[in-house]
Order: structure tokens, then sequence, then C-alpha cells
């Protein structure tokens, strides 16, 4: 019986951790894909591929990018007219 637990603890610890892949380690490979065409890393044969699927990247990180609210963009409070006092 006790074989069989530490069998069970042994398999438990044998899976590996989920793999991720963040908006922000997107963002750095399409840098490293900007930076690299730049160089001149990859050949003109190339080109079209990556090209292709770096448009596919940075149109994915565009629809899917969290909306920052800017100062302009937020609309102002808006102020309470006061009645201007008469007097006589």
């Amino acid at each position: 019986m006790e074989q069989v637990q530490d069998t069970q603890e042994v398999a438990q610890e044998a899976q590996p951790a989920p793999v991720t892949l963040t908006l922000q380690d997107m963002k750095v490979l399409a840098g490293a894909v900007e930076l690299g065409a730049q160089r001149g890393a990859f050949r003109a044969n190339e080109m079209e591929i990556i090209g292709a699927t770096y448009n596919k990247l940075a149109n994915f990180l565009k629809t899917n990018e969290p909306m920052v609210a800017t100062p302009e963009s937020t609309p102002a409070p808006a102020e309470e007219e006061v009645p201007a006092e008469v007097t006589e």
C-alpha cells in the first residue's frame, strides 16, 4: 500500500507546470522580430512568412490589449451651475 502511495506522489511531482504565455511575452516577441528585421537577421526568402506572422501577432496584441483610460478620453465631471444672486 505504501509503495502505491509513493508512486502516486512521484507521478504528481513529475507533471510539468502549465505553460503560460502572457500579452507581455507576446510584446517581447514582437519587439524581437522588429529588432531582427532592423538588424538584417532574416534572409529574403524568410521575410514573407515572418512578416505575415508578425502582422498576426501585432493584430492579436492590438485586439487584446487592455483599455487604458487617458486624461483626454475621460470626460470631466460636469460642473453644477449655480444661479447668480440678484442683489438690489
